[in-house]
């Protein structure tokens, strides 16, 4: 099977790459001007529990740093975009240009929050803290965010894999006419529970002893952990897909013509960093405690590991498929 060959970024993608990483940068410096007469100096930068101010910045600091910021997330997808111009790479790179896009829409943000809140105000500590305001900040930022990754367009193929599994590797029975040869559900242990109890807890503490649009953030961190709890492995004629939630969304698919060979391996998460959607150089993996899980040998010197219940089923699997495509 003839490699795919990756499609450089165009023109069109780097200019709307470009207004991504400018927009943050650009609301900062153009709000100052036009709001600096009507803002107090110095700026509030910090609130207690109680809603008070409690720290202070310069005006002309606290706009350096949040400009900066902007600047650095903006430059940050813009010299990934640009050098795709001359090698794509693989998904990284649209990961990095979406890191960028999520950094300038926090400072920009940020800002935007604490000047639009001190408007008027002729002393700092009498700003009142932001309140509806916060709870818009993820959404928001994660909206730019996605509006990066967007903007780099779809990432290059990776070359497709050539031949077949060794014979020693496992293999099983395809049933034709079946939708899926593989179906599980895996919950995390009893580490995560306690971790979302965490988080919970401290959203309903700020929302009695701040306000509820303060912990509104932290509430909608746990409430998306708690739809990832719901983790699928399946298995089909189009490679092993990793899905979350009730609805199998977000899904994410290894198609079986990038993959070489399946094998059963051990999962070790201080491996990876810790727990979850794992991404390194080279690497993907869905990393959900120790024990025994499937490797997936891809084209490109890349590969792909999953935890799993029944690793030797799930390899012998997508080693089947592997010698039905190839055969």
């Amino acid at each position: 099977m003839a490699a795919t060959q990756p499609t450089q970024v165009s023109r069109a993608r780097i200019g709307a790459i470009t207004v991504v990483a400018v927009a943050p940068v650009a609301a900062v410096r153009l709000s100052y001007p036009l709001w600096w007469p009507r803002l107090p100096d110095p700026l509030p930068s910090h609130w207690n529990a109680r809603g008070e101010v409690d720290g202070t910045m310069s005006l002309t600091t606290f706009v350096t740093i949040m400009s900066t910021v902007a600047l650095a997330g903006g430059l940050l997808a813009l010299v990934v975009a640009l050098g795709a111009r001359m090698n794509p790479g693989t998904g990284t790179r649209r990961t990095m240009v979406t890191i960028g896009a999520a950094v300038g829409a926090f400072a920009a943000a940020l800002w935007l929050i604490v000047a639009g809140a001190a408007l008027d105000h002729p002393d700092a500590y009498q700003v009142p803290s932001p309140t509806w305001q916060l709870a818009l900040l993820l959404p928001a930022v994660a909206a730019w965010a996605a509006a990066g990754f967007a903007a780099y367009g779809p990432t290059p193929h990776p070359p497709a894999a050539t031949g077949r599994p060794a014979p020693d590797l496992p293999r099983a029975s395809l049933l034709a006419g079946q939708r899926e040869w593989w179906s599980e559900v895996l919950r995390p242990g009893a580490w995560a529970y306690l971790t979302l109890a965490l988080i919970f807890g401290g959203a309903v503490v700020m929302g009695v002893w701040v306000n509820p649009w303060v912990a509104a953030p932290l509430g909608f961190v746990g409430l998306v952990t708690l739809y990832a709890f719901t983790t699928w492995v399946l298995v089909d004629q189009r490679g092993l897909h990793v899905a979350f939630g009730p609805w199998r969304w977000p899904r994410i698919t290894v198609p079986v013509r990038e993959i070489e060979s399946a094998g059963v391996t051990t999962v070790r998460p201080q491996e990876w960093g810790g727990l979850g959607y794992r991404i390194r150089p080279g690497a993907r993996g869905l990393i959900l405690g120790h024990g025994r899980g499937v490797r997936l040998e891809l084209s490109g010197a890349r590969y792909f590991v999953t935890s799993t219940k029944d690793p030797d089923t799930v390899a012998g699997l997508i080693n089947s498929l592997i010698d039905q495509e190839r055969r």
